[in-house]
């Protein structure tokens, strides 16, 4: 049985400088330092709007942080795949199966996302540091010489998807098979790919050059298997941090030192609060902190560190080589883990969720966290979920906003009591 929670909590809001604005004394909030967490506090925790870093968790004052922190989540078994995300797993695809590298993603804001769900970020990093490159077809154009339109006496064009859809019908009755049936038998109906399909595409096909590994490694200093990879692990963070943060490679120290650094890699992304539970009823791996480590040819290239919990999949942050940048690994490991979500979900049916840390609506390159459908926020009032379609008309208006309509009352009030214990 897992033991009780012990936390020291910090009493008091003094400012500090915020990473999203800028500003060096408006951003708020409550914290704590968790000696150890069970799995089931820390969700109730989340879903209470709360957030780890390591081993300190904190909760933003939404009324009176400069940019306030909502929580997010997507409802994993009803995820749809935009076309923008599904243009990444093809392009993966075609470099697991062509060798073919991108030299340049086109797309929005959700298709070169990194550094995910590091929500507490520098103003000298980038917030969304995996952005395109300026291209040649991103500069100014000349402006063109206005046209005559289209001309009257000739039909309208159509689209090349229709011609050889009416070409394929046209064959089939020259041939006297009835075209509906054959469509229905053949698989031609209008049917959607499941995420699964689209992240396997490349297993269809019969050369396959490069073998895409994916490992899962409880993150526990104790553990062997993860002592065996942490050098390697380290090495990617490193790179990642100098070239995608600019972080000065001195700042990158593997372990704690005399200047504790939020950004140290043991302290930040392998020390956790969470405590391994494996009791009955857990998946396989058991609840806690785990890295979700992508090899490619049997070379580590990028790193997810993930909180399974008895509710949801919680991502935590993910680095990469940054030489892998043109596979946008922040969309990619994203669809990954939803997926990983559904498949937890068959093992216990109460893991439906991915969370993706915050939706910070007054920062605009934070906004690709709502990009994937459907996603919910907790209304920072009465705790229950919105779909973000019916908040977004509130955020445009006010940074902060109770964002359910539905329940009466103002603030929910906590049912049951949690036991504390005092020095």
């Amino acid at each position: 049985m897992a033991g009780p929670s012990i936390v020291e909590y910090f009493t008091g809001s003094e400012g500090h400088r915020c990473g999203y604005c800028g500003s060096s004394d408006t951003n708020r909030s409550n914290g704590m330092w968790a000696h150890k967490l069970t799995c089931k506090d820390y969700q109730d925790l989340i879903d209470r709007g709360w957030r780890r870093s390591g081993k300190y968790c904190y909760k933003p004052l939404m009324n009176q942080t400069c940019c306030p922190a909502y929580t997010i989540r997507c409802k994993a078994l009803e995820f749809k795949a935009t076309k923008s995300q599904k243009k990444v797993l093809k392009h993966m695809t075609k470099y697991l199966t062509s060798d073919i590298k991108m030299k340049e993603m086109h797309g929005n804001d959700d298709e070169n996302q990194s550094g995910k769900d590091k929500d507490v970020k520098r103003k000298d990093s980038p917030l969304n540091p995996d952005e395109t490159v300026q291209t040649d077809h991103h500069k100014e154009k000349p402006e063109p010489r206005p046209g005559l339109g289209p001309d009257a006496n000739k039909p309208p064009c159509r689209k090349a998807k229709l011609i050889r859809k009416e070409r394929k019908r046209q064959k089939l009755a020259a041939s006297g098979v009835e075209c509906d049936s054959a469509y229905t038998q053949a698989g031609h109906q209008n049917t959607a790919k499941s995420l699964e399909d689209l992240l396997f595409e490349y297993s269809k096909h019969s050369n396959i050059l490069h073998k895409l590994e994916i490992k899962l490694v409880h993150a526990d200093m104790e553990s062997e298997e993860f002592k065996s990879t942490f050098k390697q692990s380290y090495n990617v963070y490193k790179n990642y941090q100098v070239s995608i943060h600019k972080d000065p490679p001195d700042k990158c120290t593997e372990r704690q030192s005399l200047t504790p650094s939020f950004f140290q890699f043991q302290r930040f992304l392998c020390d956790s609060p969470l405590m391994h539970d494996k009791r009955s009823g857990a998946p396989h791996m058991g609840y806690g902190s785990f890295h979700q480590q992508y090899y490619l040819d049997g070379v580590l290239i990028a790193v997810a560190v993930l909180d399974i919990l008895p509710r949801c999949v919680s991502s935590v942050y993910l680095y990469y080589e940054p030489s892998y940048g043109f596979l946008s690994l922040g969309t990619y490991s994203t669809l990954r883990e939803i997926y990983f979500t559904q498949q937890l979900y068959r093992q216990v049916p109460s893991i439906e969720s991915y969370y993706m840390g915050f939706y910070i609506h007054s920062c605009p390159k934070m906004r690709y966290k709502g990009n994937y459908y459907p996603s919910f926020l907790v209304c920072p009032e009465t705790y229950n979920w919105v779909p973000i379609e019916k908040c977004r008309p509130k955020l445009d208006s006010s940074k902060y906003s109770r964002l359910d309509d539905v329940s009466p009352g103002g603030f929910l009030s906590s049912e049951g009591r949690l036991p504390v214990l005092c020095e």
